[in-house]
């Protein structure tokens, strides 16, 4: 774990569950700071108070997630507002399977930048969840695994349309043989909780709409 990067937070306030973001902001021995954590269903700030019991989510190497259990030790000014929490031994951190979110086909005018290039490339997505995208690679773009990109697309619900960006990251690139295509499929890295839950509900509607057309009339 490193200053910057992204830590997710669940726990359970007045009998409820709840999850929020926030990032590493100091790592000393044994101890992480954090910046104060935003709701992820409210996008507003929350304020942890001393003695919560928390579970904690990063990424670790190789984008592989890791889990941890912990407790809010309180505040800290300096320069900044942070919350601490204690680190626990490698050995007590989980390694978890990444969690699956509802996929629904989705053809999307989706602009990508690559983080090595100056402009962005136009390109058609083929399927979404709230975890991620895969498009169609264009035969003149080459990508690898573990690449970090930047997306930007829009969505529209019912009488608004929502534009969402978000930093991603390539999972994998491969040819799909039933298409004919080469495709690449992309996880969200940073994404705002309001366009998280955009994506969500889109793809909820949108598969929920696929077993109605299935069934026979």
């Amino acid at each position: 774990m490193a200053v910057g990067d992204y830590i997710w937070i669940e726990y359970i306030e007045n009998n409820e569950f709840k999850k929020a973001r926030s990032k590493a902001a100091s790592v000393e021995s044994g101890e992480l700071y954090i910046s104060y954590p935003v709701d992820l269903d409210t996008g507003r700030t929350v304020f942890l108070h001393k003695g919560l019991e928390i579970t904690a989510e990063f990424m670790g190497n190789g984008q592989v997630p890791y889990q941890f259990k912990s407790i809010i030790k309180g505040k800290k000014k300096d320069p900044v507002p942070m919350i601490g929490l204690d680190i626990p031994p490698k050995e007590e951190m989980k390694r978890i399977q990444r969690r699956r979110y509802v996929r629904a086909d989705a053809v999307l005018d989706v602009a990508v930048k690559m983080e090595a290039e100056k402009n962005a490339f136009q390109m058609v997505s083929s399927n979404m969840s709230a975890g991620g995208i895969a498009v169609v690679l264009p035969e003149h773009i080459s990508a690898e695994p573990g690449e970090k990109l930047y997306v930007s697309f829009s969505l529209s619900e019912k009488e608004n349309t929502a534009d969402i960006t978000a930093e991603a990251v390539t999972q994998r690139v491969f040819y799909d043989e039933k298409a004919a295509k080469r495709k690449m499929t992309l996880e969200f890295t940073d994404i705002d909780p309001a366009s998280h839950q955009h994506i969500l509900r889109h793809c909820m509607r949108a598969q929920l709409q696929q077993r109605r057309n299935s069934l026979p009339e």
